[in-house]
């Protein structure tokens, strides 16, 4: 599909957007499947941006790990707006 996409726009490109807190909770060694499939989307070039909507006094920083992996942009709930999605984008992850 992203290939057709391509010939069709060559200007188009897929932008993955993760909302997740990074917890796992399906099946056994979930958070490094998750880790695994990360970096195979990484390796394709998607652009992808992170949007980390963990809250409360414990927090484990489990959606940064996963950003890391999928060499995408990490931010906040708090962070995200129009402006800053829009400055993502242009800044480069759907260049």
């Amino acid at each position: 599909m992203l290939d057709l996409e391509r010939i069709r726009d060559p200007r188009r490109r897929p932008l993955l957007v993760v909302v997740t807190d990074g917890r796992a909770t399906s099946g056994r060694d979930a958070v490094e499947r998750s880790r695994h499939v990360a970096a195979g989307l990484a390796a394709t070039g998607v652009g992808a941006v992170v949007v980390d909507c963990e809250s409360g006094p414990m927090r484990m920083g489990l959606a940064r790990v996963l950003a890391d992996h999928l060499g995408a942009e990490h931010v906040t709930v708090g962070e995200v707006s129009a402006d800053a999605l829009v400055s993502l984008t242009r800044g480069g992850l759907c260049a």
